[in-house]
């Protein structure tokens, strides 16, 4: 069997006049399209973007009819999808709204655009195209944040339009995907310069406790090197079958104060650390659950082998096990490749956002409920005196309850663009996001990240800790030139008396009745209104810097995104 149907030029020519797509722009070209995932084993997604209109390809291993669309939660309900197939020779697709486990209604105005249809042995391919924004109801636009894409498939073509049948448990799915900002992993890959060097720092046959949440860390020494190089791509190594048992992995690097004699230490990292690993801690690489391979881009990399450069590392390795279970044997870590063709910048990771500890509380029962973590402009002016950064990559980190997360940018009190943001946040989807545009932070600049949780499953308080069923709001920020500063945080200061600690507020709030709202909003209110003590780790300083208490940075002027739907 072999149809290829080809309707561009009738539907480019309709989308021409209706949506002004610029039908010549090669990024719209079904044949360049960049970015690719693979959604199971007979389901191959295609993609690729301007700054109006995104096209797709899907691969499917069928000769029936192919379901796509995106999903406000991963589920049916209020998703916005297509179907398509060829039968006989004849495409047939339309752009649909699902209201539940029902077939998809056809939407009122069509604005997913047909542009292939092949069908060749067992395999069916369409080629679509939409604005990002449809301004319509019935769709979803789609943004930078994360998209949850859901797909199904049927291996016989519907009786009808109207007559799409079931496609079954084992042939549908869903997958969290950066449409718009892209992980390198979703696209061929520059090959490797000819003296490349790779290396492993792995995780030796770690017996997992019967613990919901364990953290080990191990001490490495970094291979010799005779000269500097950069670090241009790395990697998870993860164990097979392990997948869901890693939460994230931090690489620390070494300031002081340590040598050979500790190096494959293991411990228990917050309990009782050997006091030589109390200089590791300036963050050098992360990766969190569903992340996947790291590539700098071409005039970056991160220096090592030079007497300035760290030789001494800390992995953290954070396993979530909440079946408890006490089978577990690990060997999963990281990989590196190093080149002596040295780019034209070294690049350095900041992590801001909140101290991880008691004084984020998070109340139950909320839809809404918003933390915030400052890197006030005292401590980025530290390093920011004489010249200004550019960040070019983030990763943004929260737990079970984060439903939002961003990363604000202010200038001498107005707010400009988020450096990153994603307002449908997957903790299972936790990739290095390379932006669009670098982006400058000048002397006198601050930031705040900010999180948004939904506490409904939760009937008891929430605060920061280390479990996964505990919180955080960082991010972790790429850029370049290199600085010594390492990690800009901040704790919440409750306003309660003067003679009373911000523990107190712990205990206050166990006695509250969240169930009223009222007392939510009122909470809500307290911590937005509370001050906050500032941390500056600086990596050529071993002693921890720590601002005074301070209110915090006044605030002229908010962002305000551009409007793009008139309704």
């Amino acid at each position: 069997m072999f149809y290829t149907v080809v309707v561009l030029s009738i539907i480019l020519g309709h989308v021409t006049e209706t949506c002004s797509l610029p039908v010549n722009n090669e990024y719209l070209d079904a044949g360049n399209l960049t970015y690719h995932e693979t959604l199971d084993e007979n389901y191959q997604l295609y993609w690729n973007f301007n700054s109006s209109h995104i096209i797709f390809k899907t691969v499917v291993k069928t000769n029936g009819f192919i379901g796509f669309g995106i999903s406000p939660n991963g589920g049916m309900s209020n998703a916005d999808v297509v179907i398509g197939w060829v039968k006989d020779g004849v495409p047939h697709f339309a752009d649909r709204h699902a209201q539940g486990h029902v077939m998809p209604a056809v939407d009122t105005q069509q604005d997913w655009h047909l542009v292939e249809a092949v069908e060749v042995g067992e395999t069916t391919s369409l080629v679509f195209i939409r604005e990002l924004n449809t301004c319509d109801p019935q769709d979803l636009p789609i943004t930078n944040s994360t998209t949850r894409i859901i797909f199904s498939y049927h291996p016989s073509d519907p009786a009808g339009d109207d007559s799409i049948q079931y496609h079954g448990s084992h042939r549908r799915g869903t997958k969290s995907v950066l449409l718009l900002t892209p992980p390198a992993s979703v696209k061929d890959r520059d090959p490797l310069p000819d003296d490349v060097i790779s290396f492993e720092f792995l995780n030796h046959n770690v017996s997992v406790p019967a613990r919901d949440t364990y953290y080990h860390c191990v001490a490495w020494k970094l291979p010799k090197l005779t000269e500097k190089h950069h670090l241009i791509r790395y990697e998870p190594v993860i164990q097979q079958g392990h997948e869901k048992l890693l939460h994230h992995m931090i690489l620390y690097y070494c300031s002081s104060g340590f040598d050979d004699t500790h190096v494959g230490s293991s411990y228990d990292c917050y309990q009782q650390p050997p006091p030589a690993f109390t200089s590791c801690e300036h963050i050098f690489m992360a990766w969190a659950i569903g992340g996947k391979a790291f590539d700098y881009p071409n005039h970056l990399g991160h220096s090592l082998g030079t007497p300035q450069d760290p030789g001494y590392f800390r992995m953290e390795t954070h396993y979530n096990n909440p079946d408890l279970r006490d089978d577990f044997v690990d060997n999963s870590g990281f990989r590196f490749f190093l080149t002596k063709h040295l780019r034209q910048f070294d690049v350095g990771i900041l992590e801001s956002g909140l101290a991880v500890d008691y004084t984020q509380i998070i109340p139950p029962y909320a839809d809404s409920f918003i933390s915030r973590g400052y890197c006030q402009s005292d401590c980025l002016g530290q390093v920011l005196a004489d010249d200004d950064i550019h960040v070019f990559a983030s990763g943004l980190h929260a737990h079970l309850l984060g439903n939002k997360v961003r990363a604000r940018h202010f200038r001498k009190g107005v707010e400009l663009p988020p450096l990153s943001e994603d307002n449908t946040y997957d903790f299972n989807y936790q990739e290095m996001r390379l932006f669009p545009q670098e982006v400058t932070l000048k002397n006198g600049d601050h930031l705040i990240v900010e999180c948004d949780y939904d506490s409904r499953s939760r009937q008891a308080l929430t605060t920061g800790g280390l479990p996964a069923t505990s919180e955080m709001c960082i991010v972790f920020l790429l850029y370049y030139p290199r600085t010594s500063l390492s990690r800009c945080l901040t704790s919440t200061m409750y306003k309660i008396s003067d003679d009373q600690s911000p523990q107190t507020m712990f205990d206050l709030a166990q006695t509250m009745d969240w169930t009223n709202p009222t007392v939510r909003a009122n909470f809500q209110r307290t911590t937005d209104e509370a001050d906050i003590r500032s941390y500056c780790w600086m990596d050529n300083n071993p002693s921890l810097f720590t601002i005074k208490d301070s209110p915090k940075p006044n605030i002229t002027q908010v962002f305000q995104p551009p409007r793009q739907c008139q309704n």
